[in-house]
């Protein structure tokens, strides 16, 4: 399911794209040490899912489906890390229905396909997680330094996964003092440390830029504590979204399901209760930080508990069904014809590709490339994206060189993509304006739905 007709389904917009090119530089040799631009704040995230998607690229020899690819190959990766968190928590069959529920969810299926830089945090807090369990069971040096490791990673691929940090840190002090010690705390430090470095090389060159933005972001009086209801409506709409083919409602009632399984679970003693302590706790922190935050939160601002969420609702199926198997068959069943009409496999192309797809943009570069021209630049009226950046990914990766997004008016030549109801002198867009009064040299067709116009000056 996450492969299949990747080519087409495979998301590649402005940010993909800018992610791409950051790679494409990395394989000519020109490394970087900070990753995309936050959302919020003005600050930057680490390199990390640059150097993880580098392989990749090379292998791919730079073309951008490397980065639905390198999310796929990530997703499947995650697979048996659940299965053995869940067969800890309670057994096997736990584990397997577990794995099962996360192979056919709507929400990790579409993830597979985009390279976007939080999203391998799904598998690297699944890790950790695992990791975790088993420090608690037995410490072992080895262990919580690679943890530490993929802490580092982690935090470099969204702010809001430093809970997982949090959590770490503070977790003996309440459920496990025997963990309070300089061993604990100074192997997940060096581990941190390694895994954090491009991102502190760079904040150590440039007198800590990022963490001060970070810091003055999160203690900022506009943005602290604006509302609670972010914090508890996100829950069930990430359940509905990962478990139900995006239902709020059966979220809300997964949820309480969940919850209302944890309870007797510590009663009653259905699963193993310092594996348990640990998921609870985890939310806890990560609820907490919701609570702090006190913005919108988008689904993937709580992406290191997604997989949690798999693992509790299996073993609230398992609960509740007293481990009746042919039940719980039932059930994935269910699950998996309903899941199923949200997979988009027989969609022509993603919605958010607005009628572009990768194989577009190429051909159009590669017009480009051939077409005789002075000095240039390209736009597009499409995705909401005017700079038209996939196509300045497939035009770097073939060599060429159109002026930068700032400057149109030094143009002599200008690259449009547009639809084909629509005409380049009834553009109100910056990008077509600054270029100046302009006449058509030539159009090719790109696909059904557009056309490439080469537009000269007057």
């Amino acid at each position: 399911m996450r492969f299949y007709r990747i080519y087409d389904l495979a998301i590649f917009l402005a940010d993909q794209a800018s992610d791409s090119q950051a790679v494409l530089q990395m394989l000519r040799g020109d490394f970087t040490l900070l990753g995309p631009p936050s959302s919020v704040g003005g600050f930057y995230n680490g390199p990390i899912v640059y150097y993880l998607m580098f392989p990749f690229y090379w292998i791919f020899r730079g073309e951008p489906i490397a980065g639905a690819v390198f999310q796929s190959v990530f997703s499947l990766a995650t697979i048996p890390f659940i299965y053995l968190i869940g067969k800890k928590l309670k057994n096997e069959t736990v584990g397997l229905l577990a794995s099962f529920l996360f192979a056919i969810s709507p929400l990790m299926i579409e993830y597979s396909r985009q390279g976007f830089n939080s999203l391998p945090a799904i598998f690297f807090s699944t890790l950790i997680l695992y990791l975790y369990l088993e420090i608690v069971e037995r410490f072992s040096t080895v262990k919580i330094t690679i943890m530490g490791i993929a802490i580092g990673f982690i935090m470099q691929m969204h702010y809001l996964t430093v809970t997982i940090l949090l959590f770490v840190l503070t977790y003996p002090f309440l459920f496990k003092k025997k963990l309070i010690s300089l061993r604990y705390y100074g192997f997940l430090f060096v581990g941190v440390i390694i895994g954090l470095s491009p991102y502190l090389i760079f904040e150590l060159k440039h007198d800590f830029l990022n963490i001060r933005l970070i810091i003055r972001y999160f203690f900022s009086a506009k943005k602290v504590g604006r509302s609670l209801v972010p914090a508890f409506s996100i829950w069930p709409e990430v359940m509905g979204k990962i478990l139900f083919a995006g239902s709020f409602i059966l979220g809300v009632i997964g949820s309480i399901g969940i919850i209302g399984s944890t309870v007797l679970s510590f009663k009653k003693k259905f699963a193993s209760k310092k594996y348990l302590s640990v998921f609870v706790y985890f939310f806890i922190v990560v609820f907490a930080a919701g609570l702090l935050y006190g913005g919108t939160l988008n689904p993937h601002y709580i992406i290191v508990f997604h997989t949690s969420l798999f693992l509790l609702f299996s073993l609230a199926l398992y609960t509740f069904s007293r481990g009746n198997i042919r039940f719980i068959l039932f059930v994935s069943l269910v699950l998996l014809l309903l899941n199923s009409l949200s997979w988009n496999l027989t969609s022509k192309i993603p919605v958010l590709q607005d009628g572009l797809k990768m194989k577009d943009f190429e051909k159009a570069a590669t017009i480009i490339k051939k077409d005789p021209k002075k000095v240039y630049n390209v736009t597009m009226h499409a995705q909401g994206d005017n700079r038209a950046m996939p196509l300045r990914y497939y035009l770097s990766l073939l060599g060429e060189n159109p002026m930068p997004y700032e400057n149109y008016s030094g143009a002599d030549d200008l690259y449009l993509i547009i639809r084909k109801d629509e005409r380049p002198q009834d553009l109100t867009i910056w990008e077509y304006t600054s270029f100046g009064p302009s006449y058509e040299k030539q159009k090719w067709v790109v696909n059904d739905d557009y056309l490439l116009y080469k537009l000269g000056k007057k």
